[in-house]
């Protein structure tokens, strides 16, 4: 009689089909994971523009009358 079961693999050893869905399973993980990033990245960088230019011209200005005043 021949025995037709497979012989079981030691725990961890990679088979070509188990690394491909390990391989899988985590690109998706890690993939809906940058995925659920992108929407507070954008609001992050919104808020830096916004305050970007508002500091900046205010910065400029300021500058330009310390300026103005040091050379009188």
């Amino acid at each position: 009689m021949r025995n037709t079961q497979a012989a079981r693999r030691p725990y961890g050893t990679p088979t070509a089909l188990g690394f491909g869905q390990r391989a899988q399973s985590i690109v998706l993980y890690h993939g809906e994971r940058i995925a659920a990033e992108v929407p507070r990245t954008l609001r992050r960088l919104g808020t830096l523009f916004l305050v970007l230019s508002i500091s900046i011209p205010v910065f400029l200005a300021t500058l330009a009358v310390l300026l103005w005043y040091a050379a009188r």
